[in-house]
């Protein structure tokens, strides 16, 4: 297993950040930091994320024509989640653990980071890990700006795949993240197109929500037809609902798929935020009356 010392932070490809960051800090209410930097192949700026979560937003776009990261802009996951970065104590001790795993660690040989490639051992999903100091070392805010969103923490990462229950397990033997929860056992009794299986980090930062398919009329199952397994949504927490719809009409942002249920009891509600309307991302987006009862 894989041990991580915090989840630093996630990351976007885009091909304009500029663009993309005013969103981020308009919308979501988002910081830009003094974290970013140059690097063979791409530029970089880093925001904050309001909230408990401690984990910065990182905007990549290419540096020019021939950078390496239009092949995933022009690609079938592309633009959207590239990755997501892990501290870890030791580079060596992360690449001896994804071999015995069973996958080969990418990346260059004298780097600070090695990583889990999409295609070979990351199920269609970048994983970053990197050894020293953290990348991202802002202290939590609460976005108090006008028209934002109101973020309070970020919930889970949906990683869409063919079957929750090996991706899952995959999770657990890899990072060390624990199942929670698991919907309907048997395909038939799930509710809807898809089954999910729920798995908390081991730092606590935010959750993994594995999707899976359950007919072959699904939308879970379209989108790995098109797009392969990898990153489906972001999820992240609002903390007064009225403000969020507030602000996205405000902003002439659609929401889509609004609903509201009780969980113990306690009353919730959750939209989308279209990928088109999100750099790339499908964001979404709840409240609850209580915390630690929507799932």
């Amino acid at each position: 297993m894989i041990e991580s010392i915090n989840i630093d932070h996630i990351s976007q490809a885009v091909p304009d950040l500029q663009r993309q960051a005013e969103f981020l800090q308009r919308v979501l209410g988002l910081r830009m930091t003094e974290g970013g930097y140059n690097d063979a192949g791409f530029r970089s700026r880093t925001l904050a994320i309001p909230g408990s979560s401690r984990m910065g937003w990182e905007l990549m776009e290419p540096d020019g024509p021939d950078s390496y990261l239009h092949r995933f802009l022009d690609g079938p996951r592309g633009p959207g989640l590239h990755h997501m970065a892990m501290r870890v104590e030791s580079r060596t001790a992360a690449e001896a653990a994804i071999r015995e795993l069973g996958s080969e660690p990418w990346g260059k040989p004298n780097d600070v980071s090695t990583y889990l490639h999409p295609a070979s051992g990351g199920h269609g999903f970048l994983f970053q890990f990197f050894e020293g100091g953290g990348w991202y070392e802002e202290e939590p805010f609460e976005d108090d700006g006008e028209h934002t969103l109101g973020i309070i923490a970020v919930n889970h990462l949906a990683h869409a795949f063919h079957d929750r229950d090996e991706l899952g397990e995959w999770y657990e033997r890899t990072l060390g993240f624990e199942t929670f929860w698991r919907s309907a056992e048997r395909a038939e009794d799930a509710k809807g197109e898809f089954q999910t299986r729920l798995l908390e980090s081991p730092t606590k930062q935010m959750r993994v929500e594995v999707i899976a398919p359950t007919r072959e009329d699904s939308f879970i199952q379209r989108f790995l037809d098109s797009r392969g397994p990898g990153a489906h949504h972001l999820t992240v927490e609002v903390g007064d609902w009225d403000r969020a719809v507030a602000a996205l009409a405000h902003h002439s942002v659609r929401m889509f798929g609004e609903r509201d249920g009780e969980a113990d009891g306690v009353p919730w509600r959750e939209a989308f935020i279209h990928p088109k309307a999100a750099g790339g991302v499908l964001l979404q987006f709840f409240w609850q009356a209580e915390p630690g009862h929507w799932v």
